[in-house]
């Protein structure tokens, strides 16, 4: 196939992410919708990632993990970034919506051997890449979860609106794929006796849920919050991002948006405070610090 052909030749340059990367890949045929028959054909490569050192098997029909090949690295920076200045050696890092592990890979190698990683993915297509990739690097300190997190125990039909892993979602929704029924419960008995440094929480729009489970993690242990914040996603499954910002407030926390600028050839990450969910807008991941917390710098 040209573009993976296009692809091969295109990685010395995309993987130092100089400038104009993004418009390589564009023209090489890699950066196209999720659906595009071009790259439908499985295709599996093993690579190093260049910031944690780990490996990570890759299939390219998918375009998020595509991405994270051509660049040597996942590809949602900016959270590698917060996690990069939150996470030291020792720490416990949880991990809602793990998918296959490459954010988790990534804590891994911050917090070290003497430290934990806890991922919670109750994705079946997702599970066995993610074992896998604890598997493949060794790994002693990530122990995977295979249940979803909510306010409620129970069993809940998880249901993905394309053949990309990264659509499951709990909320209901009419053009799913394929659905999977799954066990849920409370985050808060998951956690027990845990005391987390940092909770990273994905779960398409099933934020609110997942920290209403957490109230007494997040009172008495007081992590630093990382969510994915899109409004659609969020009243798809029933709740509004005023919600989340009222609920985050009642815990005690502040909100921040996640934003990479460039200068020359590095990025920098800028942590604006958001006073109001209405400044939302143009985020698709937030920090929440608890009271008390400094912003990390």
């Amino acid at each position: 196939m040209i573009e993976r052909l296009l692809m091969t030749a295109a990685l010395p340059y995309t993987r130092r992410e100089l400038p104009g990367w993004g418009g390589l890949l564009r023209r090489a045929g890699v950066l196209v919708p999720a659906d595009d028959p071009r790259w439908r054909e499985p295709c599996i490569r093993i690579v190093k990632g260049k910031d944690h050192g780990l490996l990570m098997r890759l299939d390219l029909s998918d375009w998020a993990q595509r991405m994270t090949f051509c660049l040597g690295r996942y590809y949602e920076s900016g959270v590698l970034q917060v996690l990069d200045r939150l996470l030291r050696p020792g720490d416990t890092f949880v991990d809602v919506g793990a998918n296959i592990g490459m954010i988790a890979l990534h804590a891994s190698a911050r917090v070290g051997s003497s430290g934990a990683v806890h991922c919670f993915e109750p994705n079946p297509e997702c599970l066995g890449l993610l074992r896998e990739h604890i598997a493949l690097n060794g790994l002693r300190n990530v122990r995977v979860h295979p249940f979803a997190l909510s306010d409620e125990p129970g069993e809940l039909e998880l249901r993905l609106t394309s053949e990309h892993t990264g659509t499951a979602t709990l909320a209901q929704v009419a053009c799913a794929t394929r659905t999977f029924a799954v066990p849920v419960r409370v985050g808060d008995e998951a956690l027990a006796g845990i005391s987390p440094r940092v909770v990273k929480i994905d779960v398409e729009g099933f934020e609110v849920f997942v920290l209403r489970g957490l109230a007494d993690t997040l009172r008495l242990a007081k992590p630093f919050v990382v969510t994915e914040v899109e409004d659609t996603l969020l009243r798809r499954a029933g709740t509004t991002p005023n919600e989340l910002m009222a609920l985050m407030s009642s815990f005690g926390y502040r909100a921040f948006g996640i934003r990479l600028t460039r200068s020359m050839l590095r990025w920098h990450l800028a942590l604006p405070a958001l006073r109001t969910h209405r400044q939302f807008g143009g985020f698709s991941d937030i920090l929440w610090v608890p009271d008390g917390r400094r912003v990390p710098g």
